[in-house]
């Protein structure tokens, strides 16, 4: 690991081209909220979200993968989640995780690293509930250098059934962009995933004016 000097957390993230990934350094030492996370509710991407998932809710567990701080986990669930709501959160940094537990109490988090093949926690896996939602959202570019293992965890840790949202930022398609070998359109996403889980709906909503990633691809799948 090499100690960033910064209080601007994109230094810690991608970084002259190339992805830098220090997030346990960012959540500590950022100025800001990451990604502005506190602000997100009144989104597009967001509320277009919520309008896709209303159709196939309420649900018994929502699972987020790369929750951060837990604040569009604790969105989805207040819309679309019933009153008895099994949350859980999972982000690579532990220093996160902490912050996350006191800002939403009624969400249990853990650390876990998505690009280590590994099960996660028995109150998802175990939970016994029938209609589940798991999450990825805007995580996919921090990634990107391991995706089938990232796809692998996530399918392994789900049912038959289960649901999956993918919701991941692009920026301009036809612009260079750091992981654009890998992941360079939404079909690409839709290809890695395909073979686990089967594609219900899909959205991709593009900013024709904005250079920055403020092009969104929304995916609803289900576990085959």
């Amino acid at each position: 690991m090499v100690e960033i000097v910064s209080d601007d957390y994109h230094d810690f993230v991608i970084r002259d081209g190339r992805l830098i990934g220090e997030f346990d350094q960012m959540y500590k030492k950022s100025r800001q909220v990451p990604w502005h996370q506190d602000e997100q509710e009144t989104w597009l991407d967001i509320r277009l979200t919520i309008d896709l998932l209303q159709e196939y809710g309420p649900f018994d567990a929502i699972c987020d993968f790369g929750s951060g701080l837990g604040y569009f986990l604790d969105i989805v669930s207040r819309k679309i989640g019933k009153k008895e709501c099994i949350l859980t959160g999972y982000d690579i940094s532990e220093t996160c995780c902490e912050k996350a537990r006191s800002i939403f109490p009624h969400i249990v988090f853990h650390q876990l690293d998505l690009m280590d093949n590994v099960k996660i926690h028995p109150e998802i896996t175990d939970d016994g509930k029938k209609n589940r939602l798991f999450m990825i959202r805007g995580t996919l570019w921090y990634v990107f250098p391991s995706i089938s293992n990232v796809v692998q965890t996530i399918a392994q840790n789900t049912v038959m059934d289960d649901y999956l949202l993918i919701s991941q930022n692009f920026p301009p398609l036809n612009s260079d962009f750091v992981g654009k070998g890998t992941i360079p359109d939404p079909e690409s996403l839709i290809n890695y995933f395909q073979p686990y889980f089967m594609p219900i709906r899909t959205i991709y909503l593009e900013d024709k004016v904005s250079k920055c990633n403020d092009n969104w691809f929304i995916g609803f799948f289900r576990r085959r």
